[in-house]
């Protein structure tokens, strides 16, 4: 296709007869195509990681309600520590009683396929201040969500008789 002939006294402006786009458009255009999916992709896999660990995060709190749920129902005589001290004692469930140990027994809870370490302690308090009076047991239980110690939940209430 030629290009309209010129009218007498007007010339045509040079960048009306380019046809196409250059090598050097098509380049640049194809540079901010990429830098803009490399933005989109280091965003979704950012925010993927991000909502793995709320997720396993919210998962360690569940466990650690309902292991004091567990608690609560048990009554304090189940789950109060063997001698009036304020040693820290572990508790781990053994089928319908807790069994109490001084050193960590290294539970995990299985969830999902995953496996979460679990620790339960209980230890006598003093609420008052008021000497060597053993007013309530406070027991503490936490989940660690990810490898990394810092990553860990912990949920803690007191028992009284």
């Amino acid at each position: 296709m030629k290009p309209f002939p010129p009218v007498r006294g007007y010339e045509r402006p040079a960048w009306t007869l380019r046809r196409g786009v250059t090598l050097i458009e098509v380049l640049w255009a194809c540079l901010l195509l990429m830098v803009l999916a490399i933005a989109a992709g280091s965003f979704i896999s950012l925010s993927s990681g991000t909502l793995a660990v709320s997720r396993n995060e919210r998962v360690a709190l569940e466990l650690c309600n309902s292991r004091l749920e567990e608690l609560r129902s048990a009554g304090f005589d189940a789950i109060k520590p063997p001698s009036e001290n304020y040693n820290v004692y572990y508790l781990v469930r053994s089928g319908d009683t807790w069994v109490r140990s001084l050193t960590d027994p290294g539970e995990v809870v299985q969830l999902g396929g995953w496996t979460y370490p679990i620790s339960t302690r209980v230890q006598y308090v003093d609420l008052g201040g008021e000497g060597d009076s053993y007013d309530a047991v406070l027991a503490t239980v936490e989940v660690r969500y990810r490898r990394n110690e810092p990553n860990r939940v912990s949920l803690w209430a007191y028992f009284t008789p």
